[in-house]
């Protein structure tokens, strides 16, 4: 699985899920988004989705710099997944997080996974979490990160999606 369309609801449920069994945390630090360059915010709309038509000048490749520090930011050592990566598209949750996050999960006993997920999600919905779990133990065997939200995301928790992207390298 490499695709996990998410809606605002099942978004909700995996994160407060993940809250209540120690996999996901606050964090301090984040680093500021960086602001447009005046006049050029098409262009740094465009670098920022890698699209192939923006001509990368030092302005811009600086820009470009700090936004992908900022969504491929994570403290050290992680401790499971940072809870501002899934409130927002567009941040990268590294391997390191992933790998914290099912440590935890996995050091939990599965009397209590089972009654903490049972609590957050109807039976018809349970597949999600699941499916969730699935997409982290594949970042996690691939050593690759998740990358949260499209580069069509539109607008806030529209159908969010968590993506498993196998090109994508952190600098």
């Amino acid at each position: 699985m490499n695709h996990l369309p998410l809606t605002e609801h099942e978004l909700g449920a995996v994160a407060l899920t993940m809250v209540d069994l120690g996999m996901l945390r606050p964090a301090q630090g984040v680093p500021a988004e960086p602001t447009p360059l005046p006049g050029r915010e098409s262009e740094c709309l465009e670098a920022q989705l890698g699209m192939p038509t923006v001509h990368l000048d030092d302005e811009l490749r600086a820009f470009l710099k700090a936004y992908n520090r900022r969504i491929s930011w994570h403290p050290e050592p992680p401790t499971g997944i940072c809870a501002h990566k899934l409130a927002n598209p567009g941040w990268v949750i590294s391997v390191a997080e992933v790998r914290s996050a099912l440590a935890t999960l996995d050091s939990t006993p599965g009397r209590s996974v089972r009654a903490t997920v049972e609590a957050r999600f109807p039976l018809a919905d349970r597949e999600v979490w699941q499916d969730w779990v699935k997409l982290l133990r594949g970042s996690a065997d691939s050593g690759l990160p998740v990358l949260f939200g499209p580069a069509d995301y539109e607008g806030p928790w529209a159908i969010a999606e968590i993506l498993l992207e196998s090109d994508y390298r952190i600098s």
